[in-house]
């Protein structure tokens, strides 16, 4: 079988920096904030240092995530002073928003550093371990010299990250993707329509359509889903919640009210891509890539990549089965996952497998076309912008195929922004 789509929250993680720098408390920060835009329940403690021209600290703040509210955890020594700065009263007294952020329920906790103070068991310790005793995940930050206290303290399954926002991206992973997708759900947009078609299923948005493919009828679990006949008309967000998965046809109705309203910014011109064929893309990059895998068969992909390495459903001579996937994907520096991974839920747990340097290109119709998905490791997304909706609905109505959608659309490619 395919990885469980419900990949496990990550263990604590803290990333690593020299006495002096500001910039990993800039991406603590930043990757917070991120993760809130997102609808991820994110509290805890952030720290803002403030350093004079000749380095000296001035002020530190650790600042409430949620609220934004600062608490001074400095002492006033003097420029000359070589005693610990921090102000161990004010910071106990700022203790109270991570209690405050595990009562009511969190995603993730950001506790502002582990150093010395915690490495004694003083300071943020008792909220930090009580966190990861309700297997909370926490991000938080430590100076160079304290790193072996930080892995002793959380072992085994602490971790040490680089100070960027990409390597918390890929600490997180892709576990939440289908929850930061809903967060892009307007709240006031309906389904205008709703079909399921013997192959595909489609939901029109007020700005976009949407496809999944459709599951098997005779596959595990596959039953219509709750409101059959009835969903015309609905919240897209309500129907977009299937996509976390309540069946095989829930899932894929609400991946593809998720692709209606992810597919609205590229009709609005709000998103901007490139019209190009992912398939032609991926197989120029499997074409020198040492490694190549496939999830899914693609006519003619293996002609022009003959090394490239298959997973199907169906395994065959030249095809590999769905537990393959566990041992080929960590190899591999060049991947194509199909979109129907995106609506049969097993995208997340694929994407958990690849490896940081890999080329992963997302490909078909069902393509959710958002660039949340470059944070979690995907390197091109190519999908289909619909611009005829009503010839679409009637060619998923009769049961059409995959090559004849492309008549009511365009081919659309987004690629990671360079750096990520």
């Amino acid at each position: 079988m395919m990885p469980d789509p419900r990949t496990p929250r990550p263990g604590p993680a803290a990333m690593l920096y020299r006495s002096g720098e500001g910039a990993a408390e800039t991406h603590l920060r930043a990757f917070a904030a991120a993760l809130r835009a997102r609808g991820v329940r994110v509290g805890g403690l952030a720290q803002v240092t403030e350093r004079d021209a000749a380095g000296r600290k001035v002020r530190m703040d650790v600042i409430d995530v949620a609220s934004g509210a600062p608490h001074d955890i400095m002492q006033k020594l003097g420029p000359d002073s070589k005693a610990c700065s921090i102000d161990t009263q004010g910071l106990a007294g700022a203790s109270t928003v991570l209690r405050a952020a595990l009562a009511r329920g969190v995603d993730l906790l950001i506790v502002s550093k582990f150093s010395h103070l915690e490495a004694e068991g003083q300071g943020l310790a008792h909220e930090m371990f009580a966190a990861l005793a309700e297997r909370v995940p926490v991000l938080t930050l430590v100076p160079e010299s304290h790193a072996l206290d930080w892995l002793h303290a959380t072992a085994p399954v602490g971790r040490l990250l680089a100070p960027t926002l990409e390597a918390c991206w890929r600490w997180w992973g892709p576990h939440g993707l289908y929850d930061e997708l809903l967060s892009a759900v307007p709240a006031d947009a309906t389904a205008r329509r709703v079909v399921v078609g013997l192959n595909w299923t489609l939901v029109e948005g007020p700005d976009g359509v949407g496809l999944a493919q459709t599951p098997t009828r005779d596959g595990h679990g596959c039953r219509p889903p709750p409101g059959a006949g009835d969903l015309t008309g609905r919240p897209l967000a309500e129907l977009a919640v299937g996509a976390r998965g309540h069946g095989p046809m829930a899932q894929a109705i609400g991946a593809a009210a998720l692709n209606a309203a992810l597919n609205a910014d590229l009709n609005r011109g709000d998103l901007a891509g490139k019209t190009a064929n992912g398939l032609d893309l991926f197989a120029e990059a499997a074409a020198t890539a040492e490694t190549p895998v496939m999830v899914g068969a693609f006519p003619g992909v293996r002609e022009r990549a003959p090394h490239v390495r298959v997973i199907e459903r169906t395994p065959g001579p030249d095809r590999h089965p769905e537990h393959a996937a566990a041992a080929l994907i960590p190899d591999a520096d060049a991947v194509l996952l199909t979109a129907s991974t995106f609506a049969n839920g097993t995208l997340p747990g694929l994407l958990a497998l690849t490896r940081p340097d890999a080329e992963v290109t997302v490909v078909g119709p069902g393509t959710p076309l958002s660039p949340m998905l470059f944070d979690h490791g995907v390197t091109t997304l190519a999908g289909l912008v619909v611009t005829d909706a009503e010839g679409l609905a009637r060619a998923v109505a009769e049961g059409c195929g995959a090559r004849a959608l492309r008549r009511f659309g365009r081919d659309v490619v987004l690629g990671a922004p360079a750096g990520l």
